[in-house]
């Protein structure tokens, strides 16, 4: 049955399987792997160099904001997608309605 904010009643046992099989959890796991995508592409590939001048240059138009941006935001992303999977596994156990509260409403929030 349905609880406070989307969970069961707290101190319940933890099910691996159930718990995978849930939208929020496999689309916080596509979520972290675009995120570590973005970063890879951008750290690995949002760099070149011309033939003749070492000095290497972002890709998107010689800005260099705009690496920082891409990297900033896909390691914010990433590390709000694991902080928000900890969150996700450790929800059922918290028994205060309204630290249930607080958190969904950051999720809402940073989603957002």
């Amino acid at each position: 049955g349905g609880g406070a904010y989307g969970a069961a009643k707290a101190g319940g046992a933890f099910d691996l399987v159930r718990f995978v099989q849930q939208p929020q959890v496999l689309a916080r796991i596509v979520s972290a792997v675009f995120a570590l995508i973005v970063f890879a592409c951008l750290v690995g590939d949002g760099y070149t160099s011309l033939p003749d001048d070492p000095r290497l240059f972002c890709v998107f138009n010689h800005n260099e904001d705009a690496c920082r941006y891409g990297i900033g935001i896909g390691v914010l992303a990433f590390l709000a997608c694991i902080f928000f999977f900890m969150v996700d596994v450790y929800f059922p156990q918290i028994s205060n309605t309204t630290d249930r509260k607080y958190l969904v409403l950051a999720d809402l929030g940073f989603s957002g």
